[in-house]
């Protein structure tokens, strides 16, 4: 938090940062206007009666601010015929991909602008589903998030909000100092275990395991924190001395069924046992029913906990292992306005925009901005309240009366800004495969069932039908 509230050797006080680092207040007093101020039509954008149609997973957030910026979008270019449409797909990835994909590979010219699973970026490049974007400018964007997009060196996809893997914790059954220090699931384990005896918890950490693409990012993590290598292109070895068949085999299972180790089948399971029937949904209503001290979700859920509550207090740190998820943005290789439509991908992942879904949205930004501007704020509240604490969450900013009267009116800021940031900047990435979602079927399939019959995997098989699904067999 130090480098927050310092310009070279000068400390700044509350007005330095209220005026340098507001575009907070800048974004909640006049963000529309700053953005319908944006960028100039050029000759070259192709105008047309008919908008363009932009496909996005259902936006769930209570304002449905991703609406809410093609409205702006088109509230500035009203009567230039440059009018952008949202055509809502569903928020379940692998609903939305079929739809997407089966809309792109029929080269139908109806859809201009599309949102992509991160993973799913390099299969529609490899099959010229969507274009190379020009001139793109990176400077700005988080190196891991833009970096999804980029496919051999080439810009696909511009990053629109982004997600990652994080670690919620019941602050008040939990050492905070030990989570600070998580390297991987070896040291999460250990902290479960020392947690779980004589709380009553029905388990240590709510996951996602259920037979969906939960379950592949879930596990993906899981191998990642457990120390597994991975290639260039972000897949694993599953051969006899991986080290991914000792977590898978041995690990994985004995988290999941204490009697596996030699423990009363009654004793409480390091990773919930329902896990295996969760999505993010039934994950955190088990960790809000306080069935577990520790929850794995997206960021998104820290908006959902009082961080004021007696009783029940949430920490979060980044999750061991977090893979990198979120939406990026590409244009349609059978678009008859793919000028335009850049132009629009590059508003809506621009830095007003993305100020606008960080603070309103509830998303992860994809620029370093938001997160800067809002470890500012939080430097400005806490000025004078105790000791600067550069690493976790300074819960009690928002907790110990109101606030000062310079930042009264104004959204809290998002306390959790710096350990996202963290995240996101270390984040891993699932395979980089060309038939990725064919993986995951693959990966989820035998794996899911194997688990949940309270089996150990059979690898071989696991590795052989993962090369048959990447292979497109």
């Amino acid at each position: 938090m130090g480098e927050a509230r310092r310009s070279g050797d000068r400390r700044l006080n509350r007005r330095h940062l209220m005026l340098g680092a507001g575009a907070g207040a800048a974004a909640g007093l006049f963000g529309a206007g700053y953005l319908l101020g944006g960028r100039e039509p050029s000759r070259d954008w192709e105008r047309s009666k008919d908008p363009l149609k932009v496909y996005l997973p259902r936006d769930d957030t209570a304002n449905r601010q991703q609406v809410l910026l093609v409205d702006q979008w088109n509230m500035r270019y009203a009567d230039e015929r440059f009018g952008a449409e949202i055509v809502e797909l569903s928020p379940i990835a692998d609903q939305a991909y079929s739809v997407v994909h089966s809309k792109l590979q029929s080269g139908a010219s109806g859809i201009d602008v599309v949102g992509l699973d991160v993973p799913w970026i390099a299969e529609f490049a490899a099959e010229e589903y969507i274009r190379e974007l020009e001139g793109v400018d990176r400077a700005g964007f988080i190196d891991q998030i833009f970096a999804a997009g980029v496919v051999d060196g080439r810009v696909y996809a511009l990053p629109f909000h982004s997600d990652v893997g994080m670690l919620y914790y019941r602050r008040e059954f939990v050492d905070e100092d030990r989570l600070r220090g998580l390297r991987g699931w070896g040291d999460l384990r250990e902290v479960v275990d020392e947690v779980l005896p004589g709380t009553g918890f029905e388990g240590g950490i709510a996951m996602q395991l259920d037979a969906y693409e939960g379950f592949t990012v879930n596990v993906w993590e899981y191998l990642l924190a457990g120390g597994v290598d991975t290639a260039e292109d972000g897949s694993v070895d599953f051969g006899a001395d991986s080290r991914a068949v000792e977590l898978l085999e041995q690990r994985l299972p004995e988290d999941l069924y204490p009697a596996l180790m030699g423990r009363s089948p009654d004793s409480a399971p390091r990773i919930l046992y329902d896990s295996l029937y969760s999505d993010e949904r039934d994950s955190l209503s088990a960790f809000e029913a306080g069935r577990t001290p520790f929850l794995r979700h997206w960021p998104r859920v820290f908006r959902s906990f009082d961080p004021c509550s007696a009783d029940f207090q949430v920490g979060v740190v980044p999750m061991p292992g977090g893979v990198l998820g979120g939406q990026s943005l590409a244009v349609s290789a059978a678009s008859r306005r793919p000028v335009v439509s850049q132009a629009l991908i590059e508003f809506l992942t621009g830095p007003a925009a993305q100020q606008l879904i960080f603070e309103r949205g509830g998303y992860a930004a994809t620029r370093h901005e938001p997160y800067y501007d809002a470890l500012a704020r939080i430097a400005n509240i806490g000025e004078g309240r105790g000791e600067e604490d550069g690493e976790g969450v300074r819960y009690d900013l928002l907790c110990e009366g109101e606030a000062d009267e310079e930042v009264a009116g104004e959204a809290p800021p998002r306390l959790e800004a710096g350990v996202l940031h963290a995240a996101l900047e270390d984040a891993g990435r699932r395979p980089g495969v060309e038939r990725y979602t064919q993986f995951s079927r693959a990966f989820h399939g035998l794996l899911h069932h194997a688990l949940a019959q309270g089996g150990r995997p059979d690898l071989d098989r696991l590795g052989e039908e993962l090369r048959d699904a990447v292979e497109g067999r």
